[in-house]
């Protein structure tokens, strides 16, 4: 079921074959839990080396907002950022969008809470240069006081993302070896997955290990909506699996937790929503580039209410789509 527009009208913001995410597939087993990283604002980065000092970043934001308002957060995707800033691929210098999409966060008259970057965060084999360059084109959200949360997608490396983003790291926080539940956000628990498996191949896995945290993790907390965010998309049929070869696995886990409202995703480059047994799932758009150039490159706004979750696309390059939103009512 396509997600309604605020204006009212049914559609479709994707060329992506959903159709293809409607019954389960089997899954394999993973030997460990993925990392989690964050890239923490440059002016207290001692601060927020490590979880708890996240947690009190958080918090601060959650205080500061008016108990009934909206949870903001700056949601990104495949930013695919080489070391060389000049690099174009599709016809597209990734580093220009970033670059114009950091300068509207930046900018916006509301800050988010945070961001998160939903993985694929360098080019093709996550080279250290690559992180550097990253390092350097996010760090107007760290001056501005915004921490950003980065998955690992398929085209990135955890020990070259280690070493190309240690002089902006504060050090321990790169070195977390579980998933992370940012526990501070209002009116929702959130939480992030890492599905990368082996570089520059194209599926993703959770594993065994990463799903039973995350099924503990909703059990012990369930008085708020729980979102999800991950950087492979769901697949639950197909002969050629490119998403997540666990789906099964990973949607036993969060079917039958009716407070899991939404799972969050990149990796396909292309925008959309549906719903799978309720909950939703959205495909964000790539910062980078889009596979068909006809889609949206650019961000979503998201803002969380107890019963909603309301998102705006800011596409770049004047896309005719900039500026939609999407009006998504959970589950009950």
């Amino acid at each position: 079921m396509w997600a309604r527009q605020l204006s009212g009208r049914q559609t479709r913001s994707s060329s992506f074959d959903f159709n293809s995410i409607l019954t389960p597939v089997p899954y394999g087993v993973w030997d460990y839990i993925a990392m989690p990283f964050i890239l923490p604002p440059l002016s207290r980065r001692q601060f927020l080396a490590t979880s708890a000092g996240l947690a009190a970043s958080l918090a601060a934001c959650a205080q500061a907002r008016a108990a009934d308002k909206p949870g903001y957060v700056a949601l990104l995707a495949d930013t695919h950022i080489a070391a060389d800033k000049a690099a174009v691929s599709r016809d597209v210098n990734m580093t220009k969008h970033l670059t114009a999409v950091v300068e509207q966060i930046v900018k916006a008259s509301e800050p988010p809470d945070f961001a998160i970057l939903h993985g694929d965060a360098a080019f093709l084999k996550g080279e250290a240069g690559d992180y550097k360059t990253l390092g350097e084109l996010l760090a107007p959200l760290g001056h501005s006081g915004l921490a950003t949360y980065m998955l690992l997608g398929n085209h990135d490396d955890r020990d070259q993302f280690r070493a190309g983003l240690k002089q902006y790291s504060g050090g321990s926080a790169l070195e977390a070896k579980h998933s992370l539940y940012l526990k501070e956000f209002p009116h929702a628990h959130w939480y992030t997955l890492d599905s990368l498996d082996k570089v520059n191949v194209t599926p993703g896995k959770l594993g065994e290990e990463q799903l039973a945290w995350l099924a503990k993790q909703l059990d012990e907390r369930t008085d708020k909506p729980a979102i999800v965010s991950v950087h492979h998309h769901p697949q639950f049929t197909g002969d050629k699996i490119g998403g997540i070869t666990d789906t099964k696995a990973l949607f036993d886990v969060l079917v039958p937790r009716k407070h899991v409202k939404a799972v969050l995703f990149g990796h396909t480059h292309a925008w959309s929503i549906v719903q799978h047994e309720g909950i939703h799932l959205i495909n964000l758009p790539p910062v980078g580039y889009p596979f068909d150039k006809a889609k949206p490159s650019g961000w979503v706004e998201a803002r969380v209410s107890p019963d909603k979750m309301q998102l705006t696309l800011r596409a770049l390059n004047g896309h005719k789509q900039g500026g939609e939103q999407h009006e998504l009512a959970f589950r009950t």
